[in-house]
């Protein structure tokens, strides 16, 4: 029996709501918080990293347009969904270790989901090619604790 594929969701300008069978692991690898549903910050200036605290709307975060798809998996590629474990990086990105169903929501609309599988998505909000992160978070002041 297949499992369902998690879901993510960017929120125009504001966090990742992540939805499924999912772990959030913290510094050390320890286990933080096992969930069915998460908003994690990706504007970089939440007090409660790696969850989002609403921290967007006064740093004035944007992220918009198409996500890109030129990294998903084509649509007949056999992956199973189930658990998601995500690992924030210390001043660096989210990793997602599984497959995940992935589109950016807003105004009333939401994209038609392309699947990835083990994706690197920002945090710091600086990526250029949102929500993936592009090594931006090295060239910025970003702190945040992670593995």
């Amino acid at each position: 029996m297949a499992v369902d594929v998690c879901s993510v969701s960017c929120q125009e300008d504001g966090p990742l709501l992540v939805k499924g069978e999912l772990e959030v692991r913290g510094p050390g690898a320890e286990e933080l918080r096992r969930a069915s549903k998460v908003a994690l910050c990706c504007c970089g200036e939440s007090g409660n990293k790696p969850f989002c605290d609403g921290s967007h709307r006064d740093a004035e975060f944007r992220a918009s347009g198409p996500i890109d798809t030129r990294r998903a998996l084509p649509d007949d590629a056999a992956a199973d969904g189930g658990a998601v474990v995500i690992t924030p990086h210390a001043n660096g990105p989210y990793h997602f270790d599984g497959v995940i169903q992935l589109a950016r929501a807003g105004e009333g609309e939401e994209e038609t989901p392309a699947r990835f599988e083990k994706p690197w998505l920002c945090r710091c909000g600086a990526s250029k090619n949102k929500p993936f992160c592009d090594g931006a978070h090295k060239q910025i002041p970003f702190e945040a604790e992670g593995l």
